[in-house]
């Protein structure tokens, strides 16, 4: 049998390198991997099985992301969101997504209605606090696809991972406090659709606002709370 190709080591390192990001960024974001742990590259290699090299490149992505940070000590940690990214991640969201929703609403169709309703009805089923936030972004990722604007939506895509981690932070936030992050995301999201159901731009627009607004004020920040570590993560929860 002939040798491997000698290109085929870059594109196995490339796979790994995904490999990595795509774990970590799932464990970073459910709160698996609460922030301002250490992410120490031999560590990491270890449990990937894997050199360094493609957990670097992973780690650089990551804070590319602005799930990460690197310090000037030379250690990776995970990222925590301060009361000021809380904010400005809320403005961004605002400013793009409330744009996005007034495009949206002018080309609206019974099919896009359709996509939202399906996408509530398995927020509805959801098991986990992981899986209702990675159902609530991708509705609102929908709707600015439906926008119909690649430099808007690039725009949004480069806050995509860190809406989604102050979004889970959130909702661990809600249940801690008593409250159903499950019944309070699926009424915000039938509200957003019948705005942009309505057809009238500056009202789909103006409830998309209001519903980031609404959410954000869930922030730990806004409320004054920390989570514990061993609250965090992929927990159950009640649908009652």
């Amino acid at each position: 049998m002939p040798d491997q190709p000698q290109d085929s080591a870059p594109a196995q390192r490339k796979n790994l390198a995904r490999e990595v990001v795509l774990t970590l960024r799932s464990d970073i974001i459910s709160g698996t991997l609460p922030p301002g742990v250490a992410l120490a590259e031999p560590a990491l290699a270890k449990k990937f099985g894997s050199s360094r090299a493609p957990v670097r490149e992973a780690l650089i992505e990551l804070e590319r992301e602005g799930l990460v940070q690197f310090e000037a000590t030379g250690r990776t940690r995970v990222r925590t969101l301060t009361e000021q990214d809380f904010d400005e991640i809320r403005d961004a969201r605002i400013a793009l997504e409330s744009m996005a929703a007034r495009r949206a609403a002018a080309r609206w169709t019974p099919a896009a209605s359709e996509f939202i309703e399906r996408n509530i009805a398995r927020q509805e089923n959801a098991s986990t606090l992981a899986e209702l936030s990675r159902l609530d972004v991708e509705l609102h990722e929908y709707v600015v696809r439906m926008a119909a604007n690649q430099r808007l939506l690039a725009l949004w895509q480069s806050i995509r991972w860190q809406f989604e981690m102050c979004l889970a932070s959130t909702h661990r936030l809600q249940q801690k406090m008593a409250f159903k992050p499950l019944q309070i995301t699926v009424s915000g999201h039938r509200l957003v659709l019948a705005a942009l159901a309505s057809g009238k731009p500056d009202v789909a627009a103006q409830k998309m606002a209001a519903h980031i607004e609404g959410s954000m004020e869930w922030s730990p920040s806004a409320a004054g709370v920390e989570e514990h570590p061993l609250e965090r993560g992929a927990a159950a929860f009640s649908h009652s």
